[in-house]
């Protein structure tokens, strides 16, 4: 096992509040990483061979030293990635073409904008702010630099007929990359969970919807990473906790994304506030329970499955959220064989309140 990518939650402020967000962000939120942590994990991350940082929140553009954590990065031949929403303030003012320059310039390898669809309702209805112009100006500015650009779309009841529009949009634009990421249930989305997380019948159609949108769209990149294996359109080898940590805005420690916020009690090597990186990473209960989950054996209806070389039995965080850590040998709540297909159940945008500023 060696870590390769290492995603900070510089800030848990953010000027949305998104109804899934994992980290529970909104704009009185304080809790964030000092400078001087993040440059010693970038300092530690460097000696073991760290190839990537992500710099995430809440909204990373909020952080005063972020310019400098950049720089860091790049000085230490780590290549950078940005996750926002684009706004630099509480005012949903967009990122400037000059602040998108300067981040460039500092060594950024890659934006990532969080576009919840094509339709500023509906991206809005997400975000509970309007914020759909902002993203979109922001994306814009980010575009005018020699730094990639990319959009993170999560799939949910009321949005996820949106794809092929939103990768035509991409297009236009000349965003050259779109992921689809997996609603997951936990943070805020516990609220929404059982009207947002996709159906049996919906997967199914989301799957095709990939399919025939990554051929209309050639020139756009449609990721589907690890978790959307039990949709049987690719394999991506599950990451978490193999090449990749997530440390949170409270230096918790955590395999993956979708296992932010899973309790496991390690009062030694659980934080990076209190240990180093590298013990941390060696040394975490929790980091090594979830590679033996990863490398045990799967359960037999899974294993003599046809698909099984494709979907792995599914995805391990989602499983330990449904069930904890009791049935991990058990089927992916969200594998298209073993799911009972459920009735849907139509949204309305406006459940979701709009907040103008």
């Amino acid at each position: 096992m060696r870590l390769k990518e290492l995603k900070l939650e510089l800030t848990q402020q953010c000027p949305l509040a998104c109804v899934h967000c994992s980290t529970e962000s909104h704009r009185k939120r304080t809790s964030a990483l000092t400078e001087e942590t993040v440059i010693r994990l970038l300092r530690e991350g460097s000696r073991l061979g760290l190839e990537k940082v992500v710099f995430t929140g809440g909204e990373p553009l909020l952080v005063p030293y972020l310019l400098q954590a950049i720089r860091e990065s790049s000085t230490l031949k780590i290549q950078s990635s940005l996750y926002t929403c684009g706004a630099a303030d509480f005012d949903l003012n967009p990122l400037t073409a000059e602040t998108a320059m300067a981040l460039a310039g500092a060594g950024l390898g890659k934006f990532i904008f969080s576009l919840y669809s094509h339709r500023a309702e509906v991206h809005n209805s997400v975000t509970r702010y309007q914020s759909f112009r902002t993203t979109i100006a922001a994306m814009q500015a980010a575009l005018t630099t020699n730094v990639g650009v990319e959009i993170h779309f999560v799939a949910m009841r009321r949005n996820f007929r949106d794809l092929p529009d939103l990768a035509e949009a991409a297009a236009g634009w000349g965003v050259r990359r779109l992921s689809v990421l997996r609603f997951v249930s936990h943070g805020r989305a516990t609220n929404i969970a059982h009207r947002e997380d996709l159906t049996a019948e919906e997967m199914r159609e989301l799957r095709d919807s990939i399919i025939a949108t990554r051929a209309a769209f050639p020139d756009v990149n449609i990721r589907a990473g690890s978790p959307y294996n039990v949709l049987g359109i690719g394999y991506t080898p599950c990451d978490a906790a193999q090449e990749v940590l997530v440390v949170n805005h409270r230096g918790e420690i955590f395999p993956c994304d979708a296992f932010k916020n899973v309790e496991y009690y390690d009062p030694k090597f659980g934080s990076v506030l209190n240990s180093s990186l590298k013990e941390v990473w060696e040394k975490s209960a929790f980091l090594n329970n979830v590679r033996q989950e990863l490398a045990a054996a799967p359960i037999h209806e899974c294993g003599s499955c046809d698909e099984f070389s494709g979907c792995k039995s599914g995805c391990l965080a989602q499983k330990v959220i449904r069930d904890g850590w009791a049935d991990t040998r058990q089927p992916d709540p969200g594998g298209l064989i073993q799911i009972t297909p459920a009735t849907p159940v139509g949204i309305d945008v406006a459940e979701s309140p709009v907040y103008a500023l």
